[in-house]
């Protein structure tokens, strides 16, 4: 199948498709995915089922975006996993509805385009040719077969042909973007002053009754986190023992393929004196010009000094200084015209006139560094180096087929893959679901094999999933401890410490709105604040995407009524930190597109045509979705 894309170059950039496409099968693979119960779906989308596994690497895939996204923030236990897999589940759906509109409409790919979408992947390169081994050997590290991923880089192409037409097509009217960017360019000045919790923390107290009666109502809050200890085995291609001599065939094959890395190019050492002639001077002055190189070259015949000449007659002050010397320089360093002057002469030669878009040479060759390669015994040792970690890397791609195979062949241990490979069965500290924990725990990918239903309460293996390049691990459930209150004991001060904060926000918040009713009836914010000995602050004016104030005070201003007349608008906010902030809006001024440039008017233009064709895009869903018979069969996994 698509021969024309394992065997030559055809294509156009590719490299996000096969990126998305592999996080997700580095978790799983296709393996899992076929060996899946074929009657168990996760939704059916007009008689379409969508299977679990589809439901399972579409979770993943999200999951590895985010933590991508967050980078070292990444935190497992902020992460709401029941909201993911819904956002997973809903992508399916969305997918569904759209291939199945594309198809109805008569929507094709060729073949052609899927072969240029993926000649154009890095990934399957050699050396800037796509190679068919590169190609291969990388969906096989992803459990995929190349039709396997042919035919759904087939699904995704034709669904964009629908989603790329409405989006892309979407154009803003002038009378829209007005009144949008007269509120996206709006600015708002306020007052405003915090209550600080801190005010009323020495003011509450919290009885043992009390402490005893929230542990009660509310234990779920109060557990030690689930966990379990893993066996695993790591299979990693920079540990790979590679048995033999080194083939010295290979070693001088590899070596003449890039002879080119140990090659120093000839290089050419010249001094030249320079006639300038202006890029748009006139026959006249490039006759003059002319007529002052032919001087200077015969008086150089006439035996006087080429570096008294330079210093005297060069129009180039770099080099006149030094007697014309331009040092050694390689090819493709100087302009053409001058480079294949400098590189036929012998050392010591002298040139004629030699023109070029600066004006009128005369060059003369002072010394000669000849091409030089380095022959095969002083590099050896990196060539052996580079064809033992080739060698290490086909040897762990044939390794982690075979470590996917009896993964699966024998779900219940990993002693049989552990033996045929000779590597060592490991075990984990505990890990959560939340936190992960040290050694394999800190990858996400551990986690999410580990508590999949078929690996935690199955009893299965998991399937060999990639944590770093050449990197694998497979794994199996060793101990597991469920989740479980913890005693009121260990608690105690846990639970006491949080009634005290809720009844000193408590305070805080009565406080405020107190204060609040009092500014809605006419007193000033200036004279709450000299009342309550606050400090007073003042916004400036600022846009809705200031950072200063903080953004929660900058998010409620925005959310504010316009002041009537002189009579400002007033609110108050208790903030995350417990703290009650009162707010007066003093002055709003709308955003004016008149006072934009044409460029930032066209920015301005194109992201509103961009919001425009995404709303667009979610009308048409929203409608197919109305129209389709969805049935989901399971929202657990």
């Amino acid at each position: 199948m698509l021969l024309a894309i394992r065997e030559r170059v055809m294509g156009i950039v590719g490299w996000i498709l096969l990126g998305v496409l592999a996080i997700a099968f580095s978790f799983f693979g296709l393996d899992w995915y076929l060996r899946s119960d074929a009657r168990t779906y996760s939704v059916t989308v007009n008689d379409v089922d969508v299977s679990l596994g589809e439901h399972q690497r579409t979770y993943q895939l999200l999951r590895a975006r985010m933590q991508s996204l967050m980078g070292e923030a990444y935190d497992p236990a902020r992460i709401d996993e029941k909201l993911l897999k819904k956002n997973a589940l809903e992508q399916l759906i969305r997918e569904q509805l759209l291939l199945q509109e594309a198809e109805a409409r008569g929507f094709l790919v060729s073949k052609q385009l899927v072969a240029a979408q993926i000649n154009a992947v890095d990934a399957f390169k050699d050396e800037g040719v796509f190679s068919k081994q590169k190609y291969e050997q990388a969906l096989r590290l992803q459990g995929m077969s190349p039709e396997e991923f042919e035919w759904r880089l087939a699904r995704e192409l034709t669904t964009k042909q629908i989603t790329n037409g409405i989006v892309q097509t979407a154009q803003a009217t002038p009378a829209t973007l007005d009144t949008v960017y007269r509120l996206q360019g709006q600015q708002r000045r306020f007052n405003y002053l915090k209550i600080p919790l801190a005010r009323y923390q020495d003011q509450v107290q919290v009885s043992d009754d009390e402490v005893l009666q929230h542990y009660e109502a509310h234990a779920s809050a109060y557990m030690t986190p689930e966990r379990v200890r893993v066996q695993y085995l790591e299979l990693k291609a920079e540990e790979l023992g590679v048995i033999g001599d080194v083939d010295e065939e290979a070693l001088h094959a590899l070596y003449e393929e890039q002879v080119e890395r140990y090659v120093t190019e000839e290089e050419r050492r010249a001094r030249h004196i320079l006639v300038q002639v202006a890029a748009d001077a006139d026959d006249a002055a490039i006759t003059a010009a002319r007529a002052r190189a032919e001087a200077v070259l015969e008086r150089l015949a006439g035996g006087e000094s080429f570096e008294t000449l330079a210093g005297e007659l060069s129009d180039d002050p770099g080099s006149a200084a030094n007697g014309g010397d331009l040092g050694f320089f390689g090819k493709d360093m100087m302009v053409p015209e001058f480079e294949s002057v400098a590189f036929s002469l012998d050392k010591g030669g002298r040139s004629g006139i030699v023109r070029s878009a600066f004006g009128f040479h005369i060059i003369e060759v002072t010394d000669i560094k000849p091409e030089i390669v380095k022959p095969i015994d002083e590099v050896r040792n990196e060539l052996v180096d580079e064809l033992l970690a080739t060698q290490r890397s086909d040897l762990f791609y044939d390794l982690s087929e075979e470590l996917y195979n009896l993964a699966f062949e024998q779900p219940d241990t990993l002693e049989g893959a552990a033996e045929a490979l000779e590597l060592e069965i490991r075990t984990s500290d505990w890990l959560t679901r939340e936190s992960g924990g040290p050694g394999i725990g800190e990858y996400a990918g551990t986690i999410a094999a580990a508590f999949t239903d078929d690996v935690l309460n199955r009893g299965n293996n998991s399937e060999p999933f990639e944590v770093a390049d050449n990197h694998l691990i497979v794994l199996r459930i060793l101990d597991h401890e469920a989740a479980a209150p913890r005693p009121l004991d260990s608690v105690r001060d846990e639970v006491r410490a949080k009634l005290l904060g809720d009844k000193a926000r408590d305070l805080a918040r009565k406080h405020g709105e107190t204060l609040l009713a009092s500014m809605k009836s006419g007193t000033p914010i200036d004279e709450i604040a000299a009342t309550e000995s606050l400090e007073l602050k003042e916004s400036g004016l600022i846009d809705r995407r200031a950072v200063q104030p903080e953004r929660a005070l900058v998010y409620e201003a925005f959310l504010m009524p316009r002041p009537a007349g002189e009579q400002a608008s007033v609110t108050g906010h208790a903030l995350g930190s417990g703290d009650y902030v009162l707010l007066a809006l003093e002055e709003v001024r709308d955003g004016d597109l008149s006072a934009l440039t044409e460029a930032e008017r066209k920015q301005a233009s194109r992201e509103l045509s961009d919001i425009q064709g995404a709303a667009e895009m979610a009308a048409l869903l929203d409608d197919l979705r109305s129209g389709a018979k969805i049935v989901i069969h399971d929202q657990s996994n």
